[in-house]
């Protein structure tokens, strides 16, 4: 008789293994659906980010990304190569913004890069070739029309000029994979067009440091 009752204890034990992949089961379950419910929350942008990364994840891919502290340091540190005037820097949750007046980087009308301006931004190109993220320059310009010259628009003159601050770079060592180039005419103003200090605050060259590692630095 004890060895019959040894038995049926045994056995007891054995089936109540099918607890362990029940929990399991509900755990999983319960992952999928507060997943599921954080996608219904965020925006699109958000979510796409999010897919990405678990895609990198799951493909073992590691980015290396620099600290936002870190980034915003860097962007003081090209903002210093100019006059303190004529550049400004902000901090965002997407990207930190250095921009560069067209004052000292163009002559007027042209996409030409003066002497000094080429001079700051072969430092400031130093200074990003150290980052791993991705490096958008954008071109802007104020609403005042383009007459006769080589550009027929505001939207070529400031692409023309993003493209000239783009190769700069790409020559003081920024990896090239890791640029976007923008060209946004005079549709994206800091200031109303209406005065002449207005219009100087719209010409611009802007170097955003995007805070998401480029997937070039990864690769």
């Amino acid at each position: 008789m004890a060895g019959i009752t040894r038995r049926k204890g045994e056995e007891e034990d054995i089936t109540s293994f099918w607890l362990i992949t029940y929990s399991d089961m509900v755990t999983l379950l319960l992952s999928f659906f507060l997943l599921m419910y954080s996608f219904s929350v965020l925006g699109e942008d958000r979510q796409k980010q999010l897919v990405d990364e678990l895609r990198d994840v799951s493909q073992n891919k590691v980015k290396v990304e620099k600290p936002r502290e870190d980034l915003e340091e860097a962007a003081r540190e090209i903002a210093a190569q100019f006059k303190k005037d004529e550049t400004f820097v902000e901090n965002t949750e997407t990207e930190v913004t250095v921009g560069l007046s067209s004052e000292v980087t163009f002559a007027s009308g042209d996409d030409a890069l003066s002497v000094g301006g080429r001079e700051a931004l072969r430092k400031a190109g130093g200074i990003l070739a150290k980052l791993p993220n991705t490096i958008r320059i954008e071109g802007h310009t104020d609403a005042v029309p383009v007459r006769g010259g080589r550009f027929s628009s505001n939207w070529h003159l400031s692409a023309g000029r993003a493209q000239s601050v783009v190769r700069l770079l790409v020559e003081s060592g920024v990896d090239a994979r890791r640029m976007q180039v923008v060209g946004f005419g005079d549709v994206r103003p800091r200031a109303s067009n209406a005065t002449a200090e207005g219009r100087a605050a719209n010409r611009r060259i802007e170097i955003k440091i995007l805070k998401k590692a480029s997937e070039a630095a990864a690769g």
